[in-house]
């Protein structure tokens, strides 16, 4: 174990006693940035989509129709199923860095610009890994990395360095899916 700092968490799953792993997020992925180089021009008409700020702002999980329309250009970098995707900007401190998770398997699709993008290179449970970077010890993290005075803004090379605590992947699964559905469940409850 290359020093690596081990941790368990006080409330877990019966069946899950291993120690969780603390990890950089620059050390399971790597960042890419969203649009760059656009006018008002170039929007609203295309064969591409991009994601909107607000999608990401207001999902853990991206809305899949909360897209653009925008044409294609094969300089951008382009959204994956999986990526991670995070705010940069917001008017408060403790609204920056909100992520979303995009499990969308379309082509062309592209992040706004006042976002940034994050690629995996490690397995991990989507679900988990979206409800883990919206809770409020990671959202605390992110409040304290915002800099600014009018508007806030984070570091993408700030964000690599967050570490974060991370099981083994079935107790990701578990704790992804027991989210999941209480996440349904409210959504329900609300409606009614």
């Amino acid at each position: 174990m290359n020093n690596e700092k081990r941790l368990a968490p006080k409330l877990r799953f019966p069946e899950f006693t291993d120690a969780w792993e603390q990890r950089k997020l620059g050390e399971i992925g790597n960042t890419f940035t969203g649009l760059s180089g656009k006018t008002k021009e170039d929007f609203g008409h295309g064969d591409a989509k991009f994601i909107t700020y607000l999608n990401v702002f207001n999902n853990s999980i991206s809305d899949l129709n909360g897209t653009e329309q925008i044409e294609i250009d094969p300089k951008q970098h382009t959204v994956k199923y999986g990526d991670i995707l995070f705010t940069t900007s917001s008017e408060t401190p403790n609204e920056v860095g909100m992520s979303s998770v995009w499990l969308g398997n379309t082509e062309n699709v592209y992040l706004n610009s006042f976002c940034f993008g994050y690629r995996l290179n490690k397995r991990m449970d989507l679900h988990f890994l979206a409800f883990l970077l919206r809770s409020p010890e990671i959202r605390q993290k992110f409040t304290l990395l915002a800099q600014g005075i009018s508007r806030y803004n984070i570091s993408k090379n700030k964000v690599m360095e967050m570490n974060i605590l991370i099981p083994e992947i079935e107790e990701q699964q578990k704790i992804g899916a027991f989210f999941t559905a209480f996440d349904r469940y409210i959504t329900i409850h609300q409606r009614k």
